[in-house]
């Protein structure tokens, strides 16, 4: 009974913003209605399905022929040393166990996480709200945003892993809230799911069940969700051990790109070039002892080197590493680039969808900090919002030492969509209230604001020559 009155009173959240009643603006009564979800989550769809026949005869290309590949040779039990992440060439030997090998189904198996994303962001969106305008604001966000939609189709894990890092942060507000062992195996399948996709997020699989610990104040249920993200993990590993009578930390590929970020040929400000563009790859494995055809002992050595270079150089690692977290969270022209260079869309096309994604990333990216600064210290949104920047710094922390590139925050974005429609919709609906609180945070939101106008300035300036 504790529980429900702590979720209903959550719902009547945005109430407790007012000191008397004012009107409704035309935009946030339209997005609260019933039916606005429906019709965003469908408006969703069809600008993906029109985008899929823009694409239908564009093979797959770069590193999703690579996790399409991984998933033919799990099809075909295929003993492997795993490049690249299992988590969604394992979702991918589904689709072409049960549907085939065709690319049009590959895309349209992709739009599966896009559906899940958009519950999650939604019912996050609830709990840290109660105001249905807050939820359909940022699923139409989702919906519209060009990078979204790209990456809705194409099997790449950054949709997945969007999915499943929304899913952690629903399933840990569930279980704060409602301590349940189901919410709990839930979290752990969700953690250890990500952890396949991102191995860097294998720092969830710690700390989240420390943190329910602590926050719960018993054991039971931050082991479970603890235990069945290890054995989540486990299950993988002893995969591969079976296949090639060798342990592997999940994949190969982490301790190379913490090495193509760090060692004496690293660019200081594009750290992700060697990593993307592999021109030098030869010039760096002159400095790797271990043969080429043994992956696994390589990964070692690139650790050692890595290591021994940070070492060597702190300063060069500390200034790299400042510019990873610029890098990090300035823009991201991806999607736009990659309609001209691989899709082979117009120029003009390519440019205008990088000028509406940085537009989108802007609104969100400002608004999400003008949030903290007004509404998220509010007693009835502390929790929520201190687990939602909490998630951001935890799973952004690793790009800060190995190398970082604005795709890899995608991820985070419809966190930040979320953040975004909190503020945007209290500010349509109460000005008065949030400009206040605005004023008495001025000076903190100036310099937040300035730094990070400087930081896609910069980027834009090291990225002149290819845009």
């Amino acid at each position: 009974m504790a529980s429900i009155l702590k979720i209903a009173s959550l719902s009547q959240a945005p109430r407790l913003l007012l000191s008397k009643p004012l009107p409704t603006n035309t935009l946030v009564r339209i997005l609260s209605q019933r039916s606005a979800t429906a019709t965003i989550i469908g408006i969703g769809i069809a600008l993906r399905l029109l985008f899929l026949l823009l694409i239908a005869d564009k093979p797959l290309m770069s590193d999703a022929v690579n996790y399409n590949d991984m998933a033919v040779a799990l099809v075909r039990g295929i003993p492997l040393v795993p490049l690249f992440p299992p988590g969604l060439p394992l979702y991918l030997s589904l689709i072409h166990r049960a549907l085939g090998d065709s690319v049009l189904v590959l895309r349209l198996a992709m739009l599966v996480f896009y559906g899940g994303l958009s519950f999650f962001v939604y019912r996050i969106a609830m709990l840290l709200t109660g105001d249905k305008a807050v939820g359909n604001l940022s699923l139409l966000l989702l919906a519209l945003a060009p990078e979204t939609i790209h990456l809705s189709l194409d099997p790449w894990t950054e949709m997945p892993t969007a999915m499943l890092l929304a899913a952690v942060v629903y399933f840990l507000l569930r279980t704060i809230s409602t301590a349940s062992r189901v919410n709990a195996v839930f979290l752990g399948l969700c953690v250890g799911y990500l952890a396949l996709l991102r191995p860097s997020s294998l720092i969830f699989v710690i700390l989240l069940p420390l943190y329910l610990g602590w926050r719960l104040k018993s054991l039971i249920t931050p082991l479970t969700a603890g235990m069945i993200a290890i054995l989540l993990v486990a299950t993988w590993i002893g995969y591969v051990h079976g296949k090639i009578g060798r342990f592997v930390q999940i994949n190969t590929a982490n301790a190379k790109n913490l090495y193509y970020g760090n060692n004496p040929i690293t660019p200081l400000y594009r750290t992700w070039w060697l990593g993307s563009h592999h021109e030098k790859d030869s010039d760096l494995l002159q400095n790797v002892s271990s043969p080429a055809s043994d992956p696994i002992s390589q990964d070692a050595e690139f650790s050692r080197l890595a290591k021994e270079h940070i070492l060597q150089r702190p300063d060069l690692f500390l200034l790299r590493s400042f510019n990873r977290v610029c890098v990090y969270f300035a823009l991201d022209p991806f999607t736009g680039a990659y309609l001209i260079e691989d899709y082979g869309f117009p120029k003009l096309l390519g440019l205008l969808v990088i000028a509406l994604d940085a537009g989108i990333y802007f609104v969100i990216a400002a608004s999400s900090i003008l949030y903290f600064a007004t509404l998220g210290s509010l007693k009835y949104r502390k929790q929520t919002s201190f687990i939602l920047l909490a998630i951001t710094v935890l799973y952004a922390a690793p790009y800060f030492v190995a190398f970082s590139h604005p795709r890899f925050r995608f991820p985070l974005n419809p966190l930040l969509m979320i953040l975004c429609s909190a503020f945007l919709i209290a500010i349509l609906s109460q000005p008065q209230t949030v400009l206040r609180e605005i004023q008495h945070h001025k000076a903190g939101l100036v310099v937040a604001l300035v730094a990070f106008a400087l930081i896609q300035v910069e980027f834009l300036l090291m990225m002149a020559d290819r845009l």
